[in-house]
């Protein structure tokens, strides 16, 4: 039966019984990042949705230097994102009927009555979000470009004037609200005014595993592998005052870790047999057109590999 993460940190711990179960606990951690970070593994791999709903026009009244609009806002306007014109602001939160909060200071002129959008410009990722794979637009059957940066798009669209349907993710910021706090961010451009839907595939981050977890992917048949990275470090580790580690010895650790490389050199041949990531990374980006090139034009026409 596969090892769990409990059961490998235990069996480093034997190996170092005047260390504590947390410092286990960490080399097991650490080594498991290090290996996730060393491929995009075929269990990383994750998919889920952009979500836009239509923007929506509302008369409000503003005030230079301050984060308070006021007008008729809904409960789902909080997260979405505001303006008049120029770049958005996020809306904070909002006092149904009444106010909105914004995530920074209005900059424009003071109005009692001032016509203004609401809409989808950003897409906050899931918690555990690593890199795009693809960025799909169903309804015009093609994939968004995810690439752009956002100096590219300072120069195309300073002011944010572009609407319509989105063929390009620009690179935004973390999120800074507090329920997707820290949270990888993109801008839609140009920017949304229909409902649509943007599923995407992408690159997990390793998630924290418990005592009684078992390894994921690859790792799960071959526990051994992260076991002798655990043990590399705990062969590094000189312990503490008046407790020095018996298992302490920079040959063995060097060792130990040339061990752990060529188990991930294994590893990942075996996990390519999955998923073609060598392979993909290499070709997919002449072979996949983007927007708004779509797949009719790419039925229509033969390209080569």
């Amino acid at each position: 039966m596969p090892e769990t993460f409990g059961d490998v940190y235990r069996s480093v711990l034997l190996h170092v019984p005047v260390a504590t179960p947390m410092l286990a606990r960490d080399w097991v951690t650490d080594t498991l990042r290090v290996a996730s970070d060393r491929r995009y593994w075929g269990h990383v791999r994750g998919e889920d949705e952009i979500i836009v709903a239509a923007s929506r026009a509302v008369t409000v009244g503003v005030t230079l230097n301050s984060t308070a609009v006021t007008g008729n806002f809904v409960a789902a306007d909080a997260g979405r994102q505001w303006r008049i014109s120029g770049p958005p602001y996020t809306i904070i939160s909002v006092v149904v009927g009444v106010s909105a909060t914004l995530d920074r200071v209005y900059g424009g002129t003071t109005a009692a009555s001032q016509s203004s959008t609401i809409y989808d410009a950003y897409a906050t990722m899931p918690q555990d979000f690593g890199g795009f794979i693809a960025v799909l637009d169903p309804q015009n059957s093609w994939q968004l470009f995810p690439w752009m940066t956002e100096d590219v798009l300072n120069r195309y669209d300073p002011n944010r004037t572009t609407t319509g349907t989105p063929y390009a993710l620009a690179s935004r910021r973390y999120s800074t609200l507090a329920a997707t706090l820290g949270r990888v961010q993109y801008e839609l451009w140009p920017y949304p005014t229909s409902a649509a839907r943007f599923p995407f595939y992408y690159y997990k981050r390793p998630a924290t595993l418990a005592d009684a977890d078992f390894f994921p992917g690859v790792f799960r048949e071959r526990p051994d592998v992260i076991q002798k990275g655990a043990l590399a470090s705990a062969a590094e580790w000189p312990g503490m005052p008046g407790r020095p580690n018996p298992y302490f010895n920079l040959q063995l650790a060097r060792m130990k870790r040339e061990d752990f490389m060529r188990g991930l050199d294994e590893l990942a041949v075996r996990d390519e047999s999955i998923y073609l990531t060598w392979l993909e990374t290499v070709q997919w980006l002449r072979q996949v057109p983007y927007a708004p090139i779509d797949a009719n034009f790419l039925r229509e026409h033969e390209f080569g590999p």
